[in-house]
């Protein structure tokens, strides 16, 4: 493009060189400019001011994660660049950080998701619910939904959302074929009660007024609907377990960081806590949709009418046209194959293992496991060698291990191989290779960064100075602070990445809870889940920027459901948090601690 100058003179001049030239590289000339500025400042401080030093470090990596003008993945990297320049912490103990148990337990969860993925089961199972809902507008969008929430639960929002939306695009494109083969208007319908007991669909004869036509005003209002469900419970299913989504695992690293010692949440006490919020949220979710965009077929749904209307019409025929479809889908994956039964086994036994580890009440199978080696700690305490992390790597591991096709077909057993057989090589469930080209290795140094940023805050004593700012809340209503810290973080959320937000803002949650004299856990989990609710922006998730690349679907329709929901949300997260969340994890006192020193106050 060729650039005019805006007027005469050397200012002028000087104006429209800038505007040509740094304005295309907007994104390298703030994060120069950032970088320097904050090291400057931090430089420029007494010595002993050490926590105006460390929040220089965190707002630099907060603008860069906010604007993403450099990859979340190298502004992860900052704190161990900047920390010991300042004089915060020196090198190997900000590189310590970087790499942790929990690390290794996204790590073991992300290898598990890949190789669910590479088979191919995770499509198998979103077309078996499909096939049992999908018979009618409201039951295909719940469809639609819990296939996303379930499997979200253990895999990528953002792989499970680009899993989801083709199949939902071919039943959209069924159901456009049928209605512009069928047409709107029907004038006669002839049904043949003969042929009812061969087939589940009547012969009809349908006359149609003009022929086919384009998309009716309703059909499309409905697409949109169902393609807004997939995102929904993408999002929705990632807080009901631990693995979930990466903001569940910066609150238990972040707790353990800060509160070395203490008992953080396993696998269990999570789903516990979190799978009745996640239930009632994809069920509000699915309401709202319904009554937006498929509002008939909702209130014909929860009034039964379908059980008693005996006469069969258009509208039946055609969702049986669409049953039929996804069942004919289901069918040309033909029978469960070698690697979908073995990891079916390992999910089945990984949950069972990751429930089963720790008991209360009973030994679980860890315990017992310390009990045999005989492993106490010095004050007699039994002492738990295997965490969570061990559980999903160990079988991670064996993924490397299981050929991907059943080695004991067509052969005889103990038969050794001859010829050619030797020199084939055997492809196993998992491999490098995918390993390398799927693994979200940017979420890893984002959460490395955090830990970083949690040990700086402590170290250098920010936590307390920030809680000391917020003292002026202390006897401010819980309910109250925890409804604004919900509000603060889902708004946040919808213009930077979750993971990014939750890992600055907890350590700030941290030092407000002990500001407020309120167990951590409770803003903690308040902030966290609502982390995840972010539905308004294509840029606030993964998920939402699929969907909107669908040409259904446009910005004001995300914003128009999205403020809604996102409203919703934040008023359930809140109540479960200061209710059932808030007696099963006992939160209800302020534990001793919390506190660096003893207090008084503390009970």
């Amino acid at each position: 493009m060729k650039y005019e100058l805006l007027a005469p003179g050397l200012a002028f001049d000087c104006v429209n060189w800038a505007i040509r030239t740094l304005v295309p590289q907007w994104k390298t000339v703030f994060t120069a400019a950032v970088l320097f500025l904050t090291t400057l400042v931090a430089m420029c401080l007494p010595i002993e001011n050490k926590e105006g030093r460390a929040a220089c470090v965190i707002l630099a990596t907060a603008l860069l994660w906010m604007t993403e003008a450099m990859p979340l993945m190298i502004t992860g990297l900052l704190p161990a660049v900047m920390f010991p320049i300042v004089g915060i912490m020196d090198t190997k103990e900000v590189c310590s950080k970087y790499f942790n148990y929990v690390s290794m337990l996204m790590m073991g969860t992300f290898l598990v998701a890949e190789s669910l993925e590479a088979c191919g089961l995770h499509r198998r199972i979103a077309l078996k619910i499909l096939s049992l809902l999908g018979r009618g507008e409201a039951l295909l969008m719940l469809g639609a939904g819990v296939c996303t929430w379930i499997l979200s639960m253990f895999m990528s929002n953002t792989a499970t959302t680009a899993m989801m939306l083709p199949i939902v695009g071919s039943i959209v494109q069924s159901l456009r074929d049928i209605n512009r083969t069928l047409g709107d208007d029907v004038l006669s319908v002839k049904l043949d009660k003969a042929d009812e007991r061969e087939s589940d669909v009547a012969k009809v004869e349908i006359i149609k007024a003009d022929g086919s036509r384009p998309d009716s005003k309703e059909f499309k209002w409905f697409c949109k609907g169902l393609f807004l469900m997939v995102p929904y419970g993408a999002s929705i299913g990632g807080i009901a377990t631990l693995t979930g989504t990466p903001p569940n695992l910066v609150l238990k690293s972040i707790f353990e960081a800060t509160f070395p010692g203490q008992k953080s949440l396993n696998y269990q006490k999570w789903l516990q806590v979190s799978f009745p919020l996640s239930l009632i949220l994809i069920c509000a979710g699915w309401t709202l949709l319904c009554l937006i965009y498929a509002r008939s077929s909702y209130w014909s749904l929860i009034t039964c009418q379908a059980c008693w209307r005996k006469e069969k019409s258009a509208e039946i025929l055609k969702w049986n046209h669409v049953n039929k479809k996804i069942r004919q889908e289901y069918a040309k994956l033909g029978s469960f194959r070698f690697p979908e039964v073995v990891l079916l086994i390992f999910g089945l036994m990984l949950i069972f293992l990751w429930l089963f580890r720790e008991l209360e009440g009973i030994k679980g199978w860890a315990e017992l496991h310390a009990e045999y080696i005989g492993s106490y700690d010095s004050k007699g305490k039994l002492k738990i060698y295997i965490k969570d992390a061990w559980v999903v790597v160990a079988l991670a591991l064996l993924l490397f291990v299981i050929p991907a096709e059943n080695p004991f077909r067509g052969r005889v057993l103990f038969r050794p191989p001859t010829g050619a057989e030797r020199f084939v090589r055997i492809k196993r469930l998992l491999d490098l290779e995918t390993v390398m080209k799927k693994t979200p290795w940017d979420v890893l140094f984002i959460l490395g960064g955090g830990y970083a940023i949690a040990a700086g805050c402590k170290d250098s004593g920010l936590s307390v100075w920030i809680g000391h700012q917020f003292s002026f809340l202390h006897n401010s209503p819980h309910v109250v602070i925890a409804l604004v810290v919900s509000t603060f973080v889902a708004i946040l959320t919808e213009f930077a990445s979750n993971t990014a937000s939750t890992t600055l803002l907890l350590p700030v949650l941290v030092s407000l809870s002990q500001a407020i004299r309120v167990h951590p856990l409770y803003l903690m989990m308040t902030g966290t889940l609502s982390a995840s609710l972010a539905f308004c922006l294509p840029s606030a998730t993964g998920p939402n920027a699929l969907v909107f690349a669908h040409p259904e679907i446009r910005v004001i329709d995300m914003i128009r459901t999205g403020l809604i929901m996102n409203f919703i949300c934040v008023l359930i997260t809140v109540a479960a948090t200061s209710t059932w969340i808030y007696t099963m994890l006992n939160l209800s006192e302020y534990p001793c601690w919390a506190d660096d020193t003893d207090d008084i106050l503390c009970t």
